[in-house]
């Protein structure tokens, strides 16, 4: 696996350079790759090229750089970063809060609150009206992150303050959910922390239309870039770990004929989807350089990753 994280960063860096327009993006998923490969030093000369040569990226190099440093244990040098990220004008709402959500994995509760508070100070009227009405798909980000600052406010044994009650109690969350679920279930407040999906290959899709005429009348086109929408949107809505099942029309049916029920229902899709052992899902989003999860064979970032 470190070979592979290695062989990965390097591959990114090599993206870097042939895509300029996106070379901040990648170049963060470079160091991160080497991280994962145990380069420290690697990941750390990456971050600090993004920084020096004023990329727009920059803020977000600092705060992936502070937790570098803050890992290693060099506090030291993660909080001198933690402090330049304070001030660059790039600052955003998204920023600070993955600043927070760093700085509590670390145990430092006193400083995910400042910086939950530098958040919460960049919400907009818009985004708190969304979160009073209960609108959870406009205001799931918001609320989680609201939610969060509660907790580390509770866990410093700080009284209530605005913000702290305009946050709902989130119910206890489904592990596992199929397409069919995942809407309603944001729209009810309940965000999942592991999320199924079934979904068709390029070479099933046919036949799945051909078993089930009218089921699925999109074009591949258009079912392919908007599932890769839709699971974008609900990872940004608070999703962390989004598992592909890739449906086998005649498996499917054959498991559908066995419980009984039809191949069309979502009870049956989602009890497939449960019963899938791990080693037959895909991980979404994959590598970029890995194969796409639509099965066409090329990779991902050049097929329904790009973009």
């Amino acid at each position: 696996m470190v070979h592979a994280n290695a062989r990965l960063a390097a591959e990114l860096e090599a993206d870097a350079l042939a895509h300029p327009d996106e070379r901040g993006e990648i170049l963060l998923e470079a160091a991160e790759a080497w991280r994962s490969a145990g380069d420290h030093d690697r990941a750390v000369t990456v971050l600090a090229g993004l920084i020096a040569d004023g990329d727009e990226r920059g803020c977000d190099a600092r705060i992936q750089l502070a937790d570098l440093h803050l890992e290693a244990g060099e506090r030291e040098m993660g909080y001198a970063q933690l402090a330049a990220a304070a001030k660059d004008p790039a600052l955003g709402e998204r920023q600070c809060e993955i600043a927070a959500e760093m700085l509590a994995a670390h145990d430092d509760l006193a400083q995910a609150a400042r910086w939950y508070d530098r958040a919460a100070a960049r919400l907009t009227g818009q985004q708190l009206d969304a979160v009073r009405r209960a609108d959870t798909l406009a205001s799931i980000a918001t609320t989680i992150m609201l939610r969060n600052r509660r907790d580390v406010r509770r866990q410093l044994g700080r009284s209530p303050d605005t913000l702290d009650d305009l946050a709902p109690d989130l119910a206890a969350p489904r592990e596992t959910v199929t397409a069919e679920d995942v809407l309603d279930l944001m729209s009810s407040g309940v965000t999942p922390t592991r999320l199924r999906m079934l979904t068709f290959r390029r070479d099933q899709r046919p036949l799945a239309q051909e078993r089930w005429p009218g089921e699925y009348p999109q074009s591949d086109d258009e079912y392919y870039a908007a599932a890769e929408s839709r699971w974008r949107q609900v990872r940004d809505g608070g999703v962390r770990s989004i598992v592909l099942v890739p449906a086998d029309v005649e498996a499917l049916t054959a498991f559908a004929d066995a419980v009984g029920g039809s191949a069309t229902d979502s009870t049956v899709k989602k009890q497939f989807c449960q019963e899938t052992p791990d080693s037959a899902t895909i991980a979404w989003p994959p590598e970029r350089n890995a194969a796409c999860w639509c099965g066409s064979e090329r990779k991902y970032k050049k097929c329904c990753g790009r973009p």
